[in-house]
């Protein structure tokens, strides 16, 4: 995943932009999706909102930063030599190629109902990222003598 700060939050100015921009630098991986992920909600919020208003229909700045955090999340997802890993990583970058997709076609239309669509994804995305990170917060445990291990998701990247 890109370490851009950019990526992750709306401008800020002066204090809150340089704690933003610690947080980011001292984030685990899991809570840089999260934060990505998060940030594709509030675009997608405001992208439905400005179409809504009849403002910067079709192609603008935020179905542009949409897309480009949909590709961020997208390279996040690598592939796995474990079968059942592999077959969700495929699902989760399914799911990326989808709403991506989705977004292109809405751009045509300026359909805030069809970004309302995507928020709502990512929006149930971000709540499991959410408890993945609290677990991160967990001593970690093992599961029927397995030790507890990131799947196919790239955590290096």
């Amino acid at each position: 995943m890109s370490m851009n700060p950019e990526n992750f939050r709306p401008r800020l100015d002066g204090g809150s932009q340089q704690y933003l921009d610690s947080a980011i630098r001292g984030a685990s991986p899991a809570k840089l999706r999260l934060l990505l992920l998060q940030r594709a909600v509030d675009v997608a919020a405001t992208l439905s909102r400005v179409w809504r208003n009849g403002q910067l229909l079709g192609s603008n700045e935020h179905s542009l930063t949409l897309l480009e955090i949909l590709g961020e999340l997208l390279s996040g997802v690598s592939g796995s030599k474990d079968v059942g890993e592999k077959k969700l990583c495929n699902q989760v970058a399914d799911l990326y190629v989808f709403l991506t997709k989705h977004l292109v076609f809405a751009e045509q239309h300026s359909d805030a109902d069809a970004i309302d669509e995507i928020r709502m994804v990512l929006e149930v995305e971000s709540e499991t990222w959410r408890a993945v990170c609290a677990r991160e917060l967990a001593p970690a445990k093992s599961v029927q003598g397995h030790p507890a291990v990131a799947g196919g998701l790239n955590f290096s990247a």
